[in-house]
């Protein structure tokens, strides 16, 4: 398993706009490329971290699925729409994706 994590900065005062924006891609986005609610989640900043930090996170099977994902994200016009209405509330260069494995830690009995 896998988690693709869409890193993002907001400018200040701006996180709560970011994430509102996220929750339509979601909808309008992410569902399409057929994640499902379940599987993702988004996270920001509190302690420790910036609070301008704003993650949003998926869990995949495999890397094809999300090559895959990636993929039709891309031909999703939502997607483009959504790119240009987040830029006034993130930092520029902030747009970034990190991909991470799952590795257990105790063996399945």
């Amino acid at each position: 398993m896998y988690i693709a994590r869409w890193l993002l900065t907001a400018h200040y005062g701006h996180k709560d706009a970011a994430v509102s924006l996220l929750r339509k891609w979601e909808a309008d986005v992410g569902q399409r490329i057929g994640w499902r609610a379940s599987s993702i989640r988004v996270t920001t900043g509190l302690i420790g971290v910036a609070q301008s930090c704003i993650e949003f996170e998926v869990r995949v099977d495999s890397l094809n699925d999300l090559e895959s994902a990636w993929g039709d994200m891309s031909k999703n016009p939502y997607h483009a729409q959504y790119l240009k209405e987040l830029e006034p509330d993130i930092l520029s260069g902030s747009n970034v994706w990190n991909v991470m494995e799952v590795v257990e830690l105790s063996s399945a009995s």
